[in-house]
């Protein structure tokens, strides 16, 4: 019986004591070379073999060259902030070979960097803002600045359908400073005013964060913030008015574009979050990409949006579409 006792009481501590580790969402990575094996993986990063394996959930021991794989989970989760506002990409950031790697898009469109394009025939990103364009190659460890050749520790990637590249390479060319908090895992941006124009009008915050709160009241930070970036992607857009108060009153089609304007709940006082999420989206944190729609799939009484337009994402309760 004391046995039987200790026992249960050696289990319960053990699983209290492996409670207590979390596991971060960002990973140190390796990019496959030609003729690298699992072994010489391991022993370069001073790793066994099998730890490789189970963090990459597989058995086998083939590797495709040019491919992304884990070397271990970061003891957290990096986060990036442009301009003290905190980005906030679909995909985590990554190292490898002591750079950090982003998602393009979300960094470069919190910069405000006027294009950001993909050439699918050369499988490029282009990235271009007054007179710099920066061309980064998939695959490649070398991108290039107007007509320069530049040698990247490692080589630009996809992960998780997102082409991820060194973010203090793209920062420092746009002539912005790099600060990495190690101790928080924090990747610190700050451009300069040629880069980002935050200017917005009051009467803009005022509709914006009253159409976040009556559209998003129960969704988490993320949610209301994307909401924000539906509304000025369509103010941007030549498709819909050009000034934020119209786009929310917009009766397009002879119906209103948002029901809280139908409603009344246009009128309700936006909450600190709400207010928060709008001034950053006129500041340029931009986590939607170029979404114009969104619905509710528990709630909407129409579902045109979804065979019309692109899916782009879903954030709690709502899906975004281009």
């Amino acid at each position: 019986m004391m046995t039987k006792r200790l026992m249960i009481l050696f289990i319960g501590l053990f699983w209290s004591f492996t409670s207590l580790f979390v596991y971060a969402d960002s990973f140190e990575m390796h990019t496959v070379e030609p003729n690298d094996t699992y072994w010489k993986i391991a022993e370069e990063h001073n790793k066994n073999i099998d730890e490789i394996k189970t963090i990459n959930s597989t058995e086998h021991n083939a590797l495709q060259e040019g491919s992304l794989i884990k070397i271990q989970s970061l003891p957290k989760t990096i986060s990036i902030q442009v301009n003290g506002k905190e980005v906030h990409p679909d995909s985590d950031p990554y190292i490898e070979n002591s750079r950090t790697f982003v998602p393009i898009r979300f960094v470069a469109e919190a910069l405000g960097i006027e294009e950001i394009s993909w050439d699918e025939e050369a499988e490029t990103a282009v990235l271009g803002n007054n007179d710099i364009t920066i061309s980064l190659p998939y695959g490649s460890h070398i991108a290039r600045v107007n007509s320069t050749g530049m040698k990247l520790e490692a080589p630009i990637n996809i992960w998780d359908d997102r082409i991820f590249v060194p973010v203090r390479f793209i920062a420092e060319t746009f002539d912005c400073t790099v600060q990495w908090d190690a101790k928080n895992y924090i990747i610190n941006i700050k451009s300069n005013a040629s880069i980002a124009d935050t200017s917005y009008t009051q009467e803009d915050l005022y509709w914006l964060s009253r159409i976040v709160e009556s559209e998003a009241p129960q969704e988490p930070y993320e949610g209301k913030l994307a909401v924000a970036n539906v509304v000025i992607n369509r103010k941007d857009s030549s498709g819909f008015p050009n000034v934020i108060k119209d786009v929310i009153f917009d009766t397009s089609g002879g119906f209103y574009q948002f029901s809280p304007v139908l409603h009344g709940t246009i009128y309700n006082d936006p909450s600190e979050e709400s207010i928060q999420a709008a001034k950053e989206a006129l500041e340029g944190n931009n986590n939607i990409g170029e979404s114009l729609f969104f619905l509710n799939p528990r709630k909407a009484t129409t579902f045109w949006i979804t065979t019309a337009r692109t899916f782009y994402k879903t954030i709690h309760h709502h899906d975004f579409y281009l």
